[in-house]
């Protein structure tokens, strides 16, 4: 009799494996409503633990190689960092400082001609064409009216980045111990299970984001290098967007792309006495042949073979993403996408392992 008092009393406190997946679902879709809504509060946290997956194999290094204690292989991989970013920033500033000034010159220029050009504009056209040379001239100058609504957002942004730098930090530090306790929690049957998804994840994740690093530094140095030699105008502030233009596949590099051609059709090049129209092309050629190169030496590694998705669902989840999240879904968006092409196909596999599909 106690013998099946206890069975009864497991049984009904023993989930079914249906109902544990419908719970372990609504806590997950609870989890996604409450990081959409908190999203602003969350990105500095999953710019750390961007950064985390990014820098966890050279952690790993110094301290399993080198065998230096995990923390203090954080803190030497912080000063790496920072001593790269201040050493390039000695470099660059200058131009960086002088390319923005000439920018604002021009756009005076430019807003000065088009103002005597929209006079002989119809009538009817007049306003639109006002509306859109207001438009760029406010976009390259701040009034001291509106300095004092910078103070909150600065300081903002400091403490958005001191919680960057920490949960960096402590995602370096404690992120494989952290997976270990979750895997406390998930029953034994499931606990391999979980293992095999979780690193199926991480290597697609790791993989994609470094690749994505490494594409837009290597775009934005070629690119700078290329506009360099033909004496573009802007060729610093170009060449980043180009960089970071990659994080946006398909359209970002085409829009890069087009930027640069107009750049230089409007302006012309310094060097070789190219005219703008034979400038312009020149450029265009350089950005074909750079898509190109990316197409068949760089691109199958980072989208293709990490994330094995099709450039159709690439480009929705793009589109998406940026529409959900600004700049953080254009980063997120492919590797989301993969995982969870990963997760569909783990339990279709399992479905067909047990015989569900017949």
């Amino acid at each position: 009799m106690h013998l099946r008092f206890i069975q009864t009393c497991y049984n009904k406190f023993t989930m079914t494996i249906r109902l544990r997946t419908i719970l372990i679902s609504f806590v997950v879709l609870i989890l996604i409503a409450f990081l959409f809504a908190e999203r602003a509060l969350l990105t500095p946290i999953v710019l750390g633990a961007i950064f985390a997956y990014l820098f966890n194999p050279t952690v790993n290094f110094f301290s399993e190689k080198i065998k230096l204690p995990r923390s203090l292989s954080v803190v030497v991989i912080y000063i790496i960092i920072v001593s790269i970013v201040v050493a390039a920033a000695t470099v660059l500033t200058r131009q960086f400082l002088a390319e923005s000034d000439d920018i604002r010159n021009y756009i005076t220029a430019f807003a000065a001609n088009a103002q005597q050009q929209v006079r002989t504009l119809p009538d009817f056209i007049r306003p639109t064409a006002n509306d859109f040379i207001d438009a760029v001239v406010k976009s390259k100058t701040v009034g001291s009216v509106s300095l004092l609504p910078f103070f909150p957002k600065a300081i903002s942004r400091i403490v958005s980045f001191l919680i960057f730098v920490f949960s960096g930090y402590y995602f370096l530090k404690e992120g494989g111990s952290m997976i270990e306790k979750g895997l406390t929690y998930v029953p034994s049957e499931y606990k391999v299970d979980i293992e095999i998804l979780l690193r199926k994840i991480n290597s697609v994740l790791g993989g994609y984001l470094r690749g994505q690093l490494f594409l837009v530094f290597l775009m934005s140095g070629v690119t700078f290098v290329a506009l360099s030699v033909l004496g573009v105008r802007f060729a610093l502030l170009i060449a980043i967007f180009s960089g970071f233009a990659e994080i946006v596949p398909v359209v970002g590099p085409i829009i890069a792309g087009a930027l640069a051609t107009l750049v230089v059709f409007l302006t012309g090049t310094v060097n070789f006495g190219l005219s703008p129209v034979a400038g312009a092309i020149a450029v265009v050629t350089i950005y074909f042949i750079l898509r190109h190169a990316e197409d068949y030496f760089v691109i199958p590694h980072v989208m293709g073979k990490i994330t094995k998705l099709p450039p159709f669902v690439i480009f929705l989840s793009v589109i998406a993403g940026g529409h959900l999240w600004g700049i953080m879904g254009l980063i997120l968006a492919v590797p989301i996408a993969a995982i969870i092409r990963i997760i569909l196909e783990f339990f279709l596999d399992q479905r067909a392992e047990n015989g569900e599909g017949d």
